[in-house]
This record gives C-alpha cells, structure tokens and sequence, in this order.
C-alpha cells in the first residue's frame, strides 16, 4: 500500500471501562475490465461513464439526493477477485466510506475486512436480511443496514444524509426522511434481531421514517468512531503544516509550546463539533494535553530530532438515543 507521506503519527486508543479533507466523501467499488479511479461532482458527469440504470449510477444518485450530500464521490473500478487491491492501491485518496455497485456477499466481506485491517474509514454493507450480518460481527469500521425493497439503497442514502455533516455534530440514529427510501414495516421482534445483529433499518416512528439505531455491526457508536478518525487526521494536519511553515521548530520550550497551542486547538474544536464530551455541567471540555519539556525524553530521541512527548485524551461526547419517563397520576 503506497503510504502517507508525512512525518507525525497519532495512535488513538479507546479506553473502555468495564485539513481534514474527505471525511465525508463515499467511494463506489465495482468490478470492472480495467482498474482504476474517478472523481464525479454530479450525476450529470458521472453518468457519461456510468449510464442510468446501472448500479453505479443508482448507488450515487441515492447518496447525491440527500439533504447534506458531498461535493464529490470517488468510483473505483477493481479487477475480479482483486478488490482488497484496489481498496489498498487508493485508501489514502479523498474518500472515507465504502460502498459496494453491486451488494455481494463476498466482495462486501473482503471490503470490510480490509478496512477493519486498516482501523481507519468505514465499510457500509446492505443485506436483506439480519442474518447476512453474522460475518461482519466483530468489525467495528462496517455499518451494516438491513433494507429488503429492491432498487433502493439505504446504504447510499444514510452515507449522503450523516457522513458530510459536520462531524461530532449528528448521531446517526433517528436519521428521517432519507429520499428515495421506503421505510419497512417490521414487528418488534424482526427489529430487535437486526438490533442484535448489529444492523441498522429504516422505519416508522411516530409518523417520521427514520433509522433505527446508529451503531456499527460491532457494537461501536459511529459518531464517536467518525469522531476519532477526524480528531486523528486533523491533529496529522495541523502538525504537518506547523513543522513544513516554520523555518526551524526548535527542539526547546518555545518549540514544544507551539505543538501543545497545535493539538489543544484540534481538541477544543473537537469539543465545540460535539465530538468530546464536557467535564460535568461545567461546560469545560473534557480533554487534557500533555507536551514533556526536554529534559524528560530520552537523549537518544533528542539527538535524533524525535519528539515523543505529545499526548492527549479525552472523553467521548454521548448522545440521548431513548428516553423513559416516570410519571405520577394523582386521583
């Protein structure tokens, strides 16, 4: 995989007790006779390649219906039996979410475990029915949706509702009045088995069509996820632009100073996104920085111009997705 160029890191890790460009955009993989990748900023010009009819061009007139659609969406075309390699010859291209042309069983499941092997951007699979989604049970990146009326695309549509908001500000539960998608009558028991199996539907609620839970097939809220993936790609970002426009970054306390003013930055725009939670009802931000001075790293790492004393961590921002209410009848 050709990788990143670049010269900062950033590992995230979840702790659980008991410029950023392309996190919202969808890539389309579909087989075809020769690899390869486009861009389309609208159905007009995609449709030249991609004639109506046909299942790329529904997957994206689906995603380009909804009220916050992208600017843009990526075709990528893979040789048969090749798609983990085409996902690998353009993952560091501007997309984030992972749809398949064509909803096979096997290629969705190499995709999302590619993904999964990456631990970065989303796979998004549409089954007919719950049990399609046992593969994908321990694959934290794959949202998986369970949609039975042919010729619609909740996968695409859900990408284009959620996915270009502004990230940490919307859940992707209760997601309402997607275009172009029927919501399905199921009885309690058929939605909790997609529940269980970790899909997501679209149904009925009180008279508004809407999604029914927002998790990945894990188990895994995926706003928090999309959350993490923007705080670590912004934190690269900002990092790389500060060591590429200051002539020198001195290996002191004025150096050091400038990376901590960097990722608290990040952190408290992350917070005001609704990405980290507050501290209590304080309305602080729950984040905390750490930048070790000189003194407190290892020589050999100061000689190799490696500063590895920047940290950070932070409390992830909750969402209300039920609400039960008490309630006293005096007679």
């Amino acid at each position: 995989m050709a990788q990143p160029i670049t010269d900062v890191t950033v590992r995230i890790t979840v702790q659980t007790p008991a410029s950023v460009v392309g996190l919202g955009n969808p890539a389309i993989f579909i087989e075809g006779t020769t690899a390869g990748m486009k861009v389309y900023s609208d159905l007009e010009g995609l449709s030249e390649d991609h004639a109506i009819g046909t299942s790329v061009y529904a997957k994206a007139k689906a995603i380009f219906a909804q009220i916050n659609k992208p600017a843009k969406i990526i075709v990528v075309t893979y040789l048969s039996g090749a798609l983990a390699t085409a996902a690998d010859a353009h993952f560091y291209t501007d997309w984030h979410f992972a749809l398949l042309a064509e909803d096979e069983a096997a290629d969705q499941l190499a995709l999302s475990n590619y993904v999964e092997s990456q631990n970065y951007k989303f796979a998004v699979v549409q089954v007919k029915e719950a049990a399609e989604l046992a593969p994908f049970t321990n694959n934290k990146l794959t949202i998986g949706v369970v949609h039975g009326t042919d010729g619609e695309h909740l996968d695409a549509a859900l990408v284009g509702n959620a996915a270009n908001a502004t990230v940490g500000s919307v859940t992707w539960k209760f997601r309402s009045n997607l275009a172009g998608i029927t919501p399905q009558t199921l009885t309690k028991t058929k939605l909790d088995a997609i529940h269980e199996a970790g899909g997501i539907a679209y149904v009925t609620k009180s008279g508004v069509p809407q999604t029914s839970e927002g998790r990945t097939v894990s188990g895994e809220f995926i706003d928090a996820i999309h959350g993490e993936h923007w705080v670590k790609a912004t934190i690269e970002s900002r990092i790389q632009s500060l060591l590429a426009n200051t002539d020198k970054l001195t290996f002191d306390a004025n150096g050091i100073a400038l990376l901590d003013a960097e990722l608290t930055t990040v952190l408290q725009q992350a917070f005001e996104n609704g990405v980290i939670d507050m501290v209590d009802e304080s309305g602080e931000p729950d984040f905390t920085v750490t930048a070790l001075q000189r003194t407190d790293l290892d020589p050999a790492d100061i000689a190799a111009r490696n500063y590895k004393g920047l940290s950070f961590a932070y409390r992830r921002s909750g969402a209300i997705h039920a609400v039960e209410v008490s309630g006293v009848v005096e007679v």
